[in-house]
């Protein structure tokens, strides 16, 4: 299981068609995965008018738990250095620091992989502001399809992320 879903994470993705069908209600976006080896994924999610200067950077930690598989998330340190996939043959495991409250949990549904991340415990800076992220994700062969919500860590109300469903990102060709 666990090697089928890291097989699925790695690549490119982006949702220009969906962009372009609605693009006043979702940016055009790209994620990369790419396998840096020792269990570790760096990613970078960048809008497509700038791609040289994504807006986030991660290291992925896919770990088989039973019949499930957990994502550890970790902030790298420096890393600028790491823009464009490039250098990331120098990231080691002292360069993280794990993200605590943020693991997303998924289970394999047929082809695909399905779960997320629930509660108020995954803290992320939002202009200076104090939310936590919820999010749910689904992998499959052709598609990673993502919500990802920031609330307000003071009030629950939403302040950044998906309003209108989930964000559709097709496997780009190599």
């Amino acid at each position: 299981m666990i090697e089928e879903f890291k097989a699925l994470l790695v690549g490119k993705f982006e949702n220009k068609l969906q962009a372009f069908k609605n693009p006043s209600k979702f940016a055009y976006i790209r994620i990369t995965h790419v396998d840096i080896g020792d269990g570790l994924y760096y990613g970078e999610q960048a809008y497509n008018y700038n791609l040289k200067s994504p807006y986030r950077q991660f290291i992925l930690e896919p770990i088989q738990e039973e019949n499930q598989i957990r994502i550890l998330n970790y902030e790298v340190e420096d890393k600028n250095q790491f823009k464009n996939c490039q250098n990331l043959d120098k990231i080691d495991r002292s360069m993280l620091k794990l993200k605590s409250g943020c693991d997303v949990v998924v289970t394999q549904d047929g082809g695909s992989f399905k779960g997320g991340l629930t509660g108020c415990d995954c803290h992320v800076d939002w202009m200076g502001r104090d939310t936590y992220l919820q999010n749910q994700i689904e992998l499959t062969p052709d598609f990673y399809y993502v919500i990802d919500k920031g609330f307000c860590a003071k009030d629950n109300h939403q302040l950044w992320g998906s309003k209108y469903g989930r964000f559709e990102f097709a496997r780009m060709p190599v």
